[in-house]
């Protein structure tokens, strides 16, 4: 007879005074399979800054509340609108205005828009970061049954593109397009990759041991201010350490065994089918649960080039229009298909079937939106949509914080609301045990 048996949920690995929790493993529960259907569905967060801006006119609403009208720029997502919010009225507030406040510009304001963080800018260098993105909160809790805690992705791999940030204020790297996601997540390593990242793995964690072991002895020898630097660097040891750990543990985990089509080269250069893959790649990887934190910068390759039809002149360029009827005119056209593409993401959440009978779009939120309101460099009420139903929020409504931005108005209503507001609410929403974020004065009001 078989002897059964159970692994307790509390399971860690145990070695060298460490520990770490162990993934979700069928031996965990008895029958698990049958115990999974009667599990809650863990609740994914995602970030998409978009990165285009907006026309100001076209895209607010006017009226707040459930029975509000979409607004031209939104008219694609009709069909989906209780599944989503539009919220309005909020901003950074370390990202002042260029021209209008006498601040920044706008060019460095999505390196901050998950940070809700702009120290200083000047002689081009940007220093965006002193604690970690919101993202990065989101995995520290969030991410630690998953073989990735999250996934950084964009269109560029330069650091003026990141929103990811480290608590020590470092970029983290962006994979960039369908075809690097689709190796990350699905192309298993061979043996000999294996052990040759083992190789590696223990080398460095061998170099930590030795740092480690002349900490006592140093910290003997410094200054209370030098002993204070110490720990901050060893801090990010530690750190290191549990990210060495984690890949260990997770290297002979086999892949998820899925029916996964290779994105076609011909993604990596066309903006609609790049935005479209990686929507795609993003869904499986929330459905398998290889990860449940993603934060997406910009849409695609191309940004300064056109292909939409009544779309003549290069994205950017139309961004500044300065108030030219022709280019806000066609800003709503890259708006309306802005809106359109996350209709698509809509479809395949709720199409995408959970274990109890639920749909990922029952179980995430994903916040979208621009560090810009208009490509003047405004950023001073933020234009954002919060999808899904994650944590039970409610949707189908317009969360208005302040009078909309009128051109017309030569001085344009500042928001009164910290964007760190949304940002805590998701993180709350996800059983994230976070009271606050940057400068969050409490959740929004209308979601729950």
């Amino acid at each position: 007879m078989k002897k059964s048996w159970r692994l307790s949920r509390r399971t860690v690995l145990r070695g060298l005074g460490a520990t770490i929790a162990l993934p979700f493993l069928d031996a965990m529960t008895p029958l698990a399979r049958a115990a999974r259907r009667n599990m809650k569905p863990p609740v994914r967060l995602m970030w998409h800054w978009v990165g285009t801006a907006t026309n100001m006119a076209d895209w607010f609403p006017q009226e707040e509340g459930p029975d509000y009208t979409l607004s031209p720029a939104l008219q694609p997502l009709e069909r989906h609108r209780r599944h989503f919010s539009v919220v309005t009225g909020t901003r950074n507030f370390t990202h002042l205005d260029y021209g209008n406040q006498g601040v920044v510009g706008g060019h460095g304001s999505g390196l901050c828009w998950l940070t809700s963080q702009f120290d200083k800018v000047g002689s081009g260098v940007y220093d965006i970061a002193t604690h970690s993105s919101v993202d990065q909160i989101a995995a520290r809790h969030l991410g630690n049954e998953t073989r990735h805690p999250s996934l950084q992705l964009g269109s560029y791999s330069s650091t003026f593109h990141v929103l990811s940030w480290t608590e020590r204020g470092t970029p983290l790297p962006t994979i960039t397009g369908p075809g690097k996601l689709f190796s990350q997540l699905f192309t298993e390593r061979t043996a000999k990759e294996r052990e040759a990242y083992r190789r590696n793995l223990m080398q460095n964690k061998s170099l930590l041991d030795l740092v480690q072991g002349s900490r006592q002895d140093l910290q003997r020898r410094l200054g209370n201010e030098d002993q204070e630097k110490l720990d901050q660097y060893l801090t990010s040891i530690r750190e290191l350490e549990k990210g060495f750990t984690r890949d260990e543990l997770w290297l002979d985990t086999p892949l998820p065994v899925l029916n996964v089509k290779e994105p076609a080269p011909s993604a990596e250069k066309n903006k609609e089918q790049w935005q479209r893959e990686m929507f795609r790649l993003i869904t499986l990887a929330f459905s398998a649960d290889m990860t449940r934190v993603v934060a997406l910068a910009g849409d695609g390759p191309g940004d300064y080039n056109s292909f939409l039809p009544g779309v003549t002149e290069a994205w950017h360029p139309i961004s500044h229009h300065n108030r030219d009827p022709n280019k806000l005119a066609q800003m709503t056209k890259i708006n309306q298909w802005n809106a359109r593409m996350h209709g698509e993401f809509i479809d395949m959440l709720s199409k995408s079937k959970e274990s109890d009978g639920s749909s990922l779009l029952d179980n995430s939120l994903i916040l979208t939106g621009d560090s810009m309101t208009d490509g003047q460099h405004w950023g001073g009420n933020y234009p954002l949509l919060l999808t899904g139903h994650g944590g039970g929020l409610r949707q189908g409504r317009h969360l208005k914080f302040c009078t909309p931005p009128n051109y017309n108005q030569d001085k344009w209503p500042l928001a009164e609301i910290p964007t760190s507001n949304v940002y805590l609410s998701m993180l709350k929403a996800a059983g994230a045990p976070v009271e606050k974020f940057a400068d969050s004065t409490g959740t929004l009001s209308g979601l729950s």
